[in-house]
């Protein structure tokens, strides 16, 4: 699907990280030491921050949301939408996007709605909300994204324990003359390689399925903790990537090296250099922002542009960005847009 929008603006972004720590190498004891030296070297993650117990992607997502509104002086009563987009809700029901609702104070005359998207999240969401700006309902959405993803790991699972880390976000859409272009694939043939399998209607919760099972790599996982084929995610990125950005520079009428920054999902250091030499683009023009936090699933994006914004608007920048997610699904998504006079705030710490 590819889609041009003209009437919604990126007002500003916002990010917030757990205060928990976790720096790899104390995981030396559990993993060795080699095995923790690989990861990182591999991977160029180093540190991750995990949501403490009590503390939700919905309570990331608020204290960014109102550390976002104050900064830009604007009154939760003119928000008139949100979105909340997350694999990681704080209920099976009511919706969270509800309870945020009523938390952050917006009008009982707001929609609001959830979606469940992991790393192409992002750019759903903006979709979503751009397209409700567009359609004349509403003036300003909010577009709450993110994840808790170290609850959904079982701690015997080096392969996945070592590379998540939490966060959520919140960006602010409203009314505006900008262009803004979009293209959203997805492919639930690959349904399996990024999978929880129980805990749904399909497979509930019972006691055989939270058995911990020794795979053949040697981790340990259960069926209501997350499983990634890492190889299976890495060959659907390289492959599909550069085709879905060939196809957005095309509707954008931009050429590959008119694009400021590359604001790719950070899966880990080595598939984005792999995707930046496959795609033959400035080593610039693809920030990577993993070493103290991981990859955060849907806030991935907005997270590595609040901690590399002020580098980027240095150096003009964020004029022309292409923001790509892609992911469990499997689902991918880009879009170019004009950060250039969006308000980004660096991250700040709950």
């Amino acid at each position: 699907m590819k889609a041009t929008l003209t009437n919604s603006i990126i007002k500003g972004i916002s990010t917030a990280i757990p205060k928990t720590q976790v720096n790899l190498h104390s995981l030396s004891s559990i993993y060795g030491e080699d095995e923790v030296n690989r990861i990182i070297a591999s991977t160029g993650i180093e540190e991750i921050h995990v949501a403490r117990e009590g503390l939700c992607t919905s309570d990331l997502c608020e204290a960014a949301a109102e550390a976002l509104l104050s900064r830009l002086e604007i009154s939760p009563s003119t928000i008139d939408g949100l979105v909340f987009v997350s694999q990681t809700p704080d209920y099976r029901m009511p919706a969270t996007s509800v309870l945020l609702q009523h938390r952050l104070g917006l009008p009982t005359t707001a929609v609001a709605f959830d979606i469940n998207y992991g790393c192409s999240g992002f750019v759903y969401g903006l979709y979503q909300a751009s397209m409700m700006v567009e359609a004349g309902g509403c003036e300003r959405v909010l577009v709450c994204v993110g994840d808790t993803s170290t609850r959904m790991v079982h701690p015997g699972d080096r392969s996945v324990r070592m590379v998540f880390g939490d966060a959520g976000s919140a960006a602010l859409i409203e009314k505006g003359k900008n262009t803004t272009h979009f293209v959203l694939r997805t492919d639930g043939s690959g349904a399996e390689h990024l999978i929880i399998p129980a805990g749904g209607s399909r497979k509930p919760i019972s006691e055989a399925t939270s058995k911990p099972i020794e795979t053949e790599d040697g981790n340990v996982r259960s069926e209501e903790t997350v499983y990634m084929n890492g190889m299976e995610i890495m060959s659907f990125a390289l492959r599909e990537i550069p085709v879905m950005i060939e196809d957005l520079l095309n509707l954008s009428g931009w050429k590959k090296e008119d694009v400021g920054t590359y604001a790719l999902h950070q899966a880990n250091k080595f598939m984005l250099e792999y995707l930046r030499k496959k795609m033959k683009l400035q080593k610039e023009s693809v920030p990577i922002a993993v070493s103290s936090v991981g990859n955060t699933g849907p806030a991935s994006i907005p997270l590595m542009l609040a901690i590399k914004h002020k580098k980027l608007s240095e150096r003009n920048q964020l004029e022309k960005v292409i923001c790509c997610g892609f992911g469990v699904g499997l689902s991918w998504a880009a879009c170019s847009l004009d950060l250039s006079s969006t308000v980004i705030l660096d991250p700040i710490e709950v």
